[in-house]
């Protein structure tokens, strides 16, 4: 694994705005404020396991999370010492990526656990074999528990975190 704190590879630097998706937020629910990216490889029990997402959340009292897809630049092969030595990776995620996670807001939107502001999907990277829903959903909640920490995130906290979300326990 990968990650990145308040910072983000190259790749996701130069992103476009995509859709966005509005949900009713809880105003007492404070995440960390902040910039996350992630590059993991899950253990080899399956063969689709490489996932790189990057969120950006700011904080704000509107009463709702704003979720911006970010885009990147299409089709651009990048190479990672994380993903299986064979894959092809690309730095941007594939339409059928972009909807499972829209699936997966939409579901956490209905426990209310939401907190006020903007969450931005700064793209990320994904391997023409390596990768897929499960490895993509495991990556995205394992960011979303790391932001939860809120103030109190810390660096020493990501290894526990990213290994119960790849243990499923997320």
């Amino acid at each position: 694994m990968k990650i990145w704190v308040n910072e983000v590879p190259d790749e996701c630097k130069n992103v476009e705005k995509g859709d966005i998706y509005v949900y009713k937020a809880n105003k007492d629910i404070t995440w960390f404020s902040g910039t996350l990216c992630l590059e993991l490889r899950i253990a080899p029990r399956a063969a689709s396991n490489y996932a790189m997402l990057g969120f950006r959340f700011a904080q704000d009292d509107s009463g709702f999370l704003k979720i911006v897809y970010m885009l990147n630049k299409k089709d651009k092969i990048v190479t990672s010492d994380i993903a299986a030595p064979r894959d092809t990776v690309s730095n941007d995620i594939v339409k059928k990526y972009y909807e499972i996670l829209i699936k997966m807001f939409d579901e956490l939107s209905m426990k209310n656990t939401f907190p006020s502001g903007t969450l931005e999907i700064l793209g990320g990277r994904c391997g023409s074999i390596g990768s897929s829903n499960i490895a993509v959903i495991t990556v995205a909640k394992i960011l979303i528990a790391l932001f939860e920490l809120g103030e109190k995130f810390e660096k020493s906290d990501i290894n526990e975190i990213i290994l119960e979300g790849c243990k499923g326990n997320l």
